[in-house]
C-alpha cells in the first residue's frame, strides 16, 4: 500500500476487522491460545499491517477472562506503557498467563505416550498436530515427526509400513490414511460374506439342524421323572405310572419295571443276556 501526504500508515481497524480476527476468551489451554494467537498474526500479515497498531487491533479481539487480564495488565503498567507496547513485548506475559509452561509439559507427556486405538487415522492426526507444536526440542527434524507419529500408529497399520520409505511427515499420514481406507474396505467384505452364508437356505438348514441336536444332546439335561432332556416342569410329574401306579416316573424308568427278551419273550431277562445265544454260542465252539 502506498503511502499519500497525511495517509495514516498500515490498514485501518475496519479493513483489519473486516478479516474477521478470531476472539480469544482466555481459555487456559495451550493449543486454543497459540492457534488464536497465530490466527490474528496471519491477519496482520494479510492487512498489511502497522506495528504501531499491533498491540491496539490484538487485544480488541480479547474477550471474557483474556479482557480481564488485559485491562488489569494496563492498570498494572499503565495507560502510556500499553500504548507503547511493542506486538512481542505484549506476547511475552500474555502466553506466560494463558499458556502456563506446567500444562505445556503436561501436552509433552501426552504426545509421548499419545497411542491410535479406534480413532480415525484424520482425528488421531489432527491430535498429534497440536501436541506437537509445543514439543519443538524432541522432535527437532522430519525424520523424528516420521519416528513418532509411526511408532503412535495401532499395529495394524505399522506392519504394513516402513519409516525409512518416508521423507516428510505428509507421506506417512497418507499411507496410513490409505491402510485405512483398505481396512475398512476388508470389514465390508467379511460382513457381505457373513450376511450371504447366513441367507442361504442350506446355511439355515443346516444351524436349525444342529441346533436340533444341541437340544437333543446337551441342550437341557435328563429330566428324573420322563428321562427326556427339557425345560420347565415335567408333565408326567403328577401322573401314575402304568406298571406301578405310583407318581414321580413313567413306565420307562419304572423300578418295578419287569424286563422282557426281545429273543425268546420271556421276562426276567435283556436279549443280551438271553440263555438261547449262549447256546447257540456253544454249538458253535462244538
Amino acid at each position: 500500500m502506498k503511502e499519500k501526504s497525511g495517509e495514516r500508515k498500515g490498514c485501518s481497524y475496519k479493513e483489519f476487522m473486516a478479516c474477521k480476527p478470531p476472539i480469544y476468551n482466555g481459555e487456559v489451554d495451550p493449543i486454543i491460545c497459540q492457534r488464536r494467537l497465530s490466527d490474528v498474526e496471519g491477519v496482520f500479515e494479510r492487512t498489511h499491517y502497522d506495528v504501531s497498531d499491533l498491540v491496539a487491533y490484538g487485544t480488541g479481539q480479547l474477550g471474557g477472562q483474556a479482557k480481564d487480564w488485559w485491562d488489569n495488565k494496563k492498570n498494572e503498567i499503565g495507560a502510556e506503557a500499553a500504548k507503547a507496547m511493542t506486538w512481542e513485548e505484549f506476547k511475552t506475559p500474555f502466553l506466560k498467563h494463558h499458556s502456563p509452561k506446567a500444562v505445556i509439559n503436561r501436552i509433552k507427556e501426552e504426545f509421548m505416550q499419545l497411542r491410535h486405538k479406534s480413532e480415525t487415522i484424520d482425528k488421531i492426526t489432527a491430535t498429534f498436530m497440536d501436541k506437537i507444536m509445543f514439543c519443538n526440542e524432541l522432535v527437532t527434524n522430519e525424520e523424528k515427526k516420521i519416528y513418532y507419529y509411526y511408532n503412535m500408529l495401532s499395529a495394524e497399520y505399522r506392519e504394513f509400513m516402513t519409516t525409512s520409505k518416508y521423507e516428510t511427515l505428509t507421506e506417512i499420514i497418507n499411507v496410513a490414511r490409505e491402510r485405512e481406507i483398505e481396512l475398512k474396505k476388508q470389514i465390508e467384505r467379511r460382513e457381505r460374506r457373513a450376511m450371504d452364508a447366513n441367507s442361504s437356505p442350506i446355511k439355515k438348514a443346516r444351524m436349525t439342524e444342529t441346533v436340533k441336536k444341541t437340544d437333543a444332546k446337551g441342550g437341557s439335561p435328563s429330566c428324573k421323572v420322563c428321562g427326556k432332556g427339557h425345560k420347565g416342569e415335567c408333565r408326567f410329574k403328577d401322573k401314575p405310572c402304568p406298571i406301578c401306579r405310583k407318581t414321580g416316573h413313567t413306565a420307562v424308568l419304572c423300578p418295578g419295571k419287569v424286563l422282557v427278551c426281545y429273543k425268546c419273550y420271556q421276562p426276567g431277562h435283556k436279549k443280551s443276556e438271553c440263555p438261547e445265544l449262549d447256546g447257540k454260542k456253544n454249538e458253535k465252539d462244538v
